[in-house]
């Protein structure tokens, strides 16, 4: 397994396929100082399995379009509308 059984779409809070955000620090998450960076377990499991070159692989970009959740919210203000 390319992430050494740990999924980035479920355990990253920005979802990201491809390594660690510049937000994290010290092996911890930017959005939440108590929670591990997934990224970082990733990186430590792999370099204890000697397969970190698993992570010379980039992955595609994700189409998230089959999720079916619209897209990112948009507001809309009423007092702009024209």
């Amino acid at each position: 397994d390319k992430t050494a059984g740990l999924c980035p779409i479920a355990r990253c809070s920005k979802q990201l396929l491809n390594g660690p955000c510049g937000g994290s620090m010290n092996g911890k998450c930017e959005i939440s100082k108590e929670v591990d960076c997934v990224w970082q377990m990733i990186i430590d499991r792999l370099t204890r399995l000697g397969r970190l070159e698993m992570l010379e692989e980039i992955f595609p970009v994700k189409d998230w379009t089959p999720a079916g959740h619209g897209g990112p919210r948009k507001m809309i203000r009423e007092d702009l509308r024209s």
